[in-house]
C-alpha cells in the first residue's frame, strides 16, 4: 500500500501545469525511470481514477491523452503551508517579480495564492500584518519603474537562462530610434527599479548594459551566448564597478572635510576599509579613504552640497568646481573659486 501511494504520489509531481502536458508514456517512462515496476496500462487506470479527485484532466487526441493541472489549479501543500513560510513567499512575490523568469513565475502563481490565503486566514496571527510593516525604499525621489514589454522579457529571460544569443531592436540613449544587435545575455541586475541586461555585443570581448525597457523587439537564435574570458558577473559589479560608471582614474586617495553630524554616518557605513577620521580646528572633520574614481562618486559628493569640501585629488576637486559653477550657471549667477 504504502509503495502504491509513494508511486502516485510521484506520478503526479511529473504532471505539468497547462499550457505544457505529458503523455501517459512519458509518465510511464519517467516511473520507471524512478525505479517503480509499472505498466502503462496500470498508470493510465491511476491517472483516470485519481483525477476526480486531485482535480488534473487531460486532452484527448486519437488514442492518446495528454494530461495537465490547470493554469489556475491552486497548489497542494502537504503538510500545510506554515505561516513563515508563507510569509516568505508573499515577500517573494511583491519584491522579486520582476527579477523571476516568467516561466518561474508562472509555476510560483499557485503557491503565492495560497500564501495569501494562509495569511489572510486568521488575523489574530501576528505575521497577518507582517508584510504590511516593512517596506524597501531607494534613495532620493521614488521614481516609477518603467513599462516592461511582458513578452519581449519572457524571451530575454529565456535567453539568459539556457545562454543563447538574440538580436535586439534596442534603443540607446540619446538616440532617436532602434539599432539592431547581436546580443548574449550574461545576466540580469536590478538598479533603482530598471531591470539590465549585462553581456556583449556579437563576439566582442568587452561587455556592455542594455535596458530592458529600451529592447523594443526581439527574435531568438539557436546560437551559444558568447562568454568574454573570465567574465564574472560579480567581478564586474564589485571590482570593475560596472554600474558606478569609472572614470578611467583607477583608485583615489581621497580627502575631504564635512560637517561633524554629516559625517556621522560614514563611522558606520565606510568608503573604504583604510577610511580615517579626524577632528580639525574648524569643528569639522577630515576624512580620507582610497575609493575608485567614478560618476557615482562626484553625484555623492554634490549631493552633500555645502557641507562638505573635497581636498584631494586635485583632479577631483577641479571637476566639483566646475560642476558647480556650471550649477549657479543655470540660475543666472557668478562665482569665483
Amino acid at each position: 500500500m504504502a509503495d502504491t501511494l509513494f508511486r502516485q504520489w510521484t506520478m503526479l509531481r511529473y504532471i505539468p501545469r497547462q499550457p505544457r502536458r505529458i503523455k501517459t508514456s512519458e509518465l510511464t517512462a519517467k516511473l520507471v525511470g524512478e525505479g517503480f515496476d509499472i505498466s502503462a496500462r496500470t498508470v493510465e487506470r491511476d491517472l483516470d481514477k485519481l483525477s476526480s479527485a486531485f482535480g488534473y484532466t487531460a486532452d484527448t487526441e486519437g488514442r492518446t491523452h495528454y494530461w495537465y493541472w490547470p493554469a489556475d489549479f491552486k497548489a497542494i501543500d502537504i503538510p500545510g503551508l506554515e505561516p513563515n513560510t508563507a510569509l516568505a513567499f508573499n515577500l517573494a512575490e511583491r519584491h522579486l517579480t520582476n527579477l523571476l523568469p516568467p516561466a518561474t513565475l508562472d509555476l510560483l502563481s499557485p503557491y503565492f495564492q495560497r500564501a495569501r490565503e494562509v495569511l489572510d486566514t486568521d488575523t489574530r496571527q501576528p505575521l497577518h500584518h507582517w508584510a504590511d510593516k516593512i517596506r524597501a525604499i531607494g534613495s532620493g525621489p521614488q521614481l516609477a519603474s518603467p513599462a516592461i514589454d511582458t513578452v519581449i522579457q519572457r524571451v530575454m529571460y529565456t535567453a539568459l537562462l539556457h545562454e543563447k544569443r538574440v538580436t535586439i531592436q534596442y534603443v540607446p540613449r540619446n538616440e532617436a530610434g532602434p539599432k539592431e544587435y547581436e546580443f548574449s545575455p550574461l545576466g540580469l541586475v536590478s538598479r533603482e527599479g530598471v531591470l539590465y541586461f549585462v553581456g556583449p555585443l556579437w563576439t566582442y570581448e568587452n561587455v556592455v548594459q542594455l535596458a530592458l525597457h529600451r529592447i523594443q523587439a526581439v527574435t531568438p537564435r539557436d546560437l551559444s551566448a558568447h562568454r568574454p574570458e573570465g567574465f564574472d558577473l560579480d567581478e564586474y559589479i564589485e571590482r570593475e564597478k560596472g554600474f558606478s560608471y569609472p572614470t578611467g582614474a583607477g583608485t583615489i586617495a581621497l580627502e575631504i572635510e564635512m560637517d561633524h553630524h554629516v559625517a556621522q554616518h560614514l563611522d558606520e557605513r565606510p568608503l573604504s576599509r583604510d577610511q580615517k577620521i579626524a577632528g580639525i580646528p574648524d569643528g569639522r572633520v577630515s576624512v580620507s579613504a582610497s575609493v575608485t574614481d567614478t560618476d557615482d562618486l562626484i553625484w555623492w559628493l554634490l549631493g552633500l552640497g555645502d557641507s562638505i569640501k573635497v581636498i584631494k585629488p586635485t583632479r577631483l576637486r577641479d571637476r566639483i568646481v566646475e560642476a558647480l559653477q556650471q550649477t549657479l550657471a543655470q540660475y543666472g549667477r557668478q562665482t569665483t573659486v
